[in-house]
This record gives structure tokens, C-alpha cells and sequence, in this order.
């Protein structure tokens, strides 16, 4: 049986609810794509493994994530089929460990993803006034086009995911097109430097594994995506089958192509990123491309910056409305736009959280890259690979209690896999999260104390509208 928003706890809303059959598999695995922003990924976390990590044995590393993530997808599946909910870990997690921590759960990932989208909108506008400038000569704020790109995301997420697929997929596929000719390039003038050394254990496990490891996990952010669309999808139960591997092995391919080609193009890759990680893109392309290549890969990385602001706008908007169903945020949340059914109040009080995000820094004249940025890496790693966990713990606690009749290996053994896994990459990332950040702020080192209010606040409200409840039912 599908549970669809754990109908038992939601509250009912005076709106018809989402609109239903507006995205199927190969929008919602898109939808993925563009929040883990392909070309972003590469020229920041892979760089910087290749760097300060296992350089070359990245290759191996992005492999061995990739299998990690399988594993824990058999288990998100098996979800899937029982609960949908734009909200999708708070009933994932709910589902086996109660609705008080799946409301936590669900604060949670509001949190994350509403900084996520903040940051994303940051960096569209900082990368768009670098690549303007670099055309035209013309230097205007980055707050200027992060206003334009707010805009812009505010318009997509009111008028529906249908609309914001198709433009992100557009993205996605540009992105994909430059990495493939970047490495039909390096195959062409260098075939000699595609050595399969990349993919051996001594590569993948010499140098710092903590640091690569967890910038390999970050590259994959945003893989709930898939089941936080379930109520507006088609056949939903399918498409998200279908969304949550395919996105994953598309991903995977890109990020393992794209880093062996980065690692072939030199004949000591990390001695080179060492020099500047956040370059070595660029400088790879300007080596195998032309210098003409500068320009376009600045434009493909400003737009990816803006599709993912976009997937993590809707990832975001979407856990308002589903908090807002609930009763756990006011109602007026929940509400749905008349024409076209998406959340339409969480999508403008998502904008509304990523204006006030952005405006001390705009203030204060602040590098929103160099001082944001750092807060958002944390806490979206620690706050998804922790939800991660819980989802896994869930499926295993269900199982026990009979709740879920499929077999052994996708309710015990894989989650167990899985969150054994992430456990050990959650205590790496707080055990190395000044270089996670790439700061030394205490601000930034304190910063994960927001997801951890957020959760105990979560636990509070929902025991509140719980007492709530059942006093408003005794007086019945």
C-alpha cells in the first residue's frame, strides 16, 4: 500500500494539491543532474580531490561512491513504493523511526536545501559578472544578475516543474557536450596519457582518501530529487525507480569520463591542480581547445550555477509546502496555484529566504564566494549524507516490523551496507571539515549548528501540534 504525505498526519488544505502527471523519469532524472551541476562539480569538488586528494585515483574513488549510492538505492526504491510525498524524506524516515523524526528529518532538509539554493543563486551571479566582463569589459555587481537569476527562479518555480525540467535539461545537456569534447580532445592529441592506473586500488587508497571521499559524495548532491517529485510525477512509483538509477549512472559516467580525461591531459595531474584547483579546468581547456574555450566554459558554468539554483529552489519549495500540509509551518504554504498547481507561497517564500540569505553580503561587500560558499558545502554534506543515513536506519527498523514485504537484501543487508558507508564519510566530513569548507571561520565551523536547531525544532513542533491534536479530539 502507498502512503501518499502519511495521510493519517496531514492536514488538509484548502487547495486542490500539487499538479499531478507534470514530470516523468526523464525529467525528474534531469532534475538530479542539474542540482549536482556537472561542470560546477568538476571545476570545484574533483579539482579539488585531484589536488589535495588521491589526484589521479579520484577516478576510482568516483566509482567506488557511485557503487556506495547503488547500494543505498535499492533500499530508497523500496520507499518509494510504499510513501510519496514532496516531502520525501520526512516520510521516508518517519515511515520506520515515527513521525517526530521524520518531522526533524524534514527541518532538516528544508534547511539544507533552502541554503543550497541560496549559494546556487550567489554563484550564478558571481560567474555571470566574471563572464560578462571577460567579453564586454563591462563590470557590474554579481548581486545585479543574482537579482536577475532570483527572478528568473522565482518565475520557473511558480509556473511548474514541467517548464523547469525542459530548461534544465537544456543545461544539462550543454554541460555534457562540453565535457565530451574536452575529452574527444585530450583523446585525440594525447591517447598515450589514458591509462587504466587510474581505476587500481594502490590509486584510489594513495593520498589523502578522506578529502576525496567526500568531495566525490558532494559531486552526487541532490539525489533525493527523485522522490520529493512523486506526487506530480507519472507512475510515480516507476518513474522514480527509473530516475533515481538512471540519474545515477548518467552522473557517474560523466564525473568518471570527465576526471580520467583531466588525469590523462598530464603526465602528473596533481602537481598541476596543486598550482590552482579552482583552474584547472579551464587551464586544461585553454591547452585542448583553444583559448576560445575560456569564454564558453565561464558561460556553461554560470548557467549550471543557475539550473541548480533552480532543482534546489523546487527541492526546497516543495519541503515548505509539505511542512506547511502538515501543520508543522502555517498552512498558508500548502496552498497551490490555481492554473498551475505547484506551491506557489513556498516558492516565493523560498526567493523571499534566499533574498535575505544574500543581502549582508551584498551590504557589507563580502565575496559571496569566499564566505558563503563555505557555510553551504557544510552543511548541505553533513545535513543529506545524515538523512541518508536515517532513511537507511528507517527501511531496516520497517522491516522488523513487517512493514515492508520485500526480500532480505533491499530492506537489511543493502541499507545496512549503505549506511554503515555513510556513517564512516559523515565522521570524515566532521573530522576534516575545515578543508570540506576551505575555511578556518568560526563562523563556518559553527554553522552546522543551524540543521541541528532546525532538527530539534522539527521534534518540538510536531509534539506541540500533536498535543494539539489530541486535545482539539478530546473536546470532540
Amino acid at each position: 500500500m502507498t502512503v501518499q504525505g502519511s495521510a493519517a498526519d496531514v492536514a488538509q488544505s484548502a487547495s486542490p494539491g500539487l499538479k499531478k502527471n507534470t514530470i516523468g523519469a526523464f525529467g525528474m532524472t534531469f532534475m538530479v543532474i542539474a542540482a549536482a551541476a556537472p561542470m560546477t562539480a568538476m571545476a570545484s569538488n574533483l579539482s579539488i580531490s585531484l589536488a589535495l586528494g588521491v589526484g589521479a585515483g579520484t577516478v576510482g574513488q568516483l566509482i567506488l561512491v557511485a557503487g556506495l549510492l547503488a547500494i543505498f538505492a535499492v533500499g530508497f526504491v523500496v520507499l518509494s513504493r510504499h510513501v510519496t510525498n514532496a516531502g520525501a524524506y520526512y516520510v521516508f524516515i518517519g515511515y520506520g523511526l515515527g513521525k517526530r523524526t521524520g518531522a526533524a528529518s524534514a527541518f532538516v532538509a528544508s534547511v539544507a536545501y533552502n541554503m543550497a539554493a541560496g549559494g546556487m543563486i550567489a554563484a550564478t551571479g558571481y560567474f555571470a559578472s566574471l563572464t560578462v566582463e571577460s567579453y564586454t569589459g563591462l563590470s557590474v555587481p554579481w548581486y545585479v544578475y543574482g537579482a536577475v537569476a532570483l527572478v528568473v527562479t522565482g518565475l520557473l518555480g511558480v509556473r511548474g516543474v514541467g517548464i523547469a525540467q525542459r530548461f534544465t535539461t537544456g543545461i544539462s545537456l550543454i554541460q555534457f557536450g562540453i565535457i565530451i569534447a574536452l575529452g574527444v580532445a585530450i583523446l585525440l592529441q594525447r591517447p598515450e596519457g589514458w591509462s587504466l592506473a587510474a581505476f587500481s586500488p594502490s590509486a584510489a587508497f594513495n593520498g589523502n582518501i578522506a578529502i576525496s571521499l567526500v568531495f566525490c559524495v558532494l559531486s552526487f548532491a541532490g539525489f533525493e530529487a527523485t522522490a520529493i517529485y512523486g506526487e506530480e510525477a507519472k507512475a510515480a512509483r516507476r518513474s522514480i525507480k527509473i530516475a533515481t538509477y538512471s540519474s545515477l549512472i548518467l552522473l557517474a559516467a560523466v564525473f568518471v569520463f570527465s576526471t580520467w580525461s583531466i588525469v590523462s591531459a598530464f603526465d602528473n595531474v596533481q602537481s598541476v591542480a596543486l598550482e590552482d584547483a579552482g583552474t584547472l579546468v579551464f587551464r586544461t581547456a585553454d591547452m585542448y581547445l583553444g583559448p576560445w574555450s575560456g569564454g564558453v566554459l565561464s558561460t556553461v558554468v554560470t548557467v549550471s550555477f543557475l539550473a541548480a539554483a533552480i532543482a534546489f529552489h523546487n527541492m526546497a519549495a516543495r519541503y515548505l509546502f509539505a511542512l506547511g500540509r502538515t501543520g508543522l509551518l502555517p498552512k498558508r504554504l500548502a496552498r497551490t496555484h490555481s492554473r498551475f498547481g505547484t506551491p506557489y507561497i513556498s516558492s516565493m517564500v523560498q526567493i523571499a529566504i534566499s533574498f535575505v540569505m544574500l543581502v549582508p553580503f551584498v551590504l557589507t561587500q563580502a565575496d559571496p564566494i569566499v564566505n558563503l560558499f563555505p557555510a553551504v558545502s557544510g552543511i548541505t554534506s553533513l545535513s543529506l549524507t545524515s538523512l541518508m543515513i536515517g532513511c537507511c536506519v528507517s527501511i531496516i527498523v520497517a522491516s522488523t516490523r513487517k512493514l515492508l514485504p520485500e526480500g532480505l537484501w533491499a530492506t537489511i543487508v543493502a541499507p545496512a551496507i549503505s549506511g554503515a558507508g555513510l556513517l564512516i564519510i559523515v565522521i570524515i566530513i566532521v573530522m576534516n571539515y575545515q578543508a570540506v569548507t576551505g575555511s578556518d571561520s568560526l563562523v563556518v565551523a559553527l554553522m552546522p549548528a543551524i540543521p541541528a536547531a532546525a532538527a530539534i525544532y522539527g521534534a518540538i513542533a510536531y509534539r506541540r501540534r500533536h498535543a494539539a491534536d489530541l486535545e482539539e479530539h478530546l473536546k470532540e
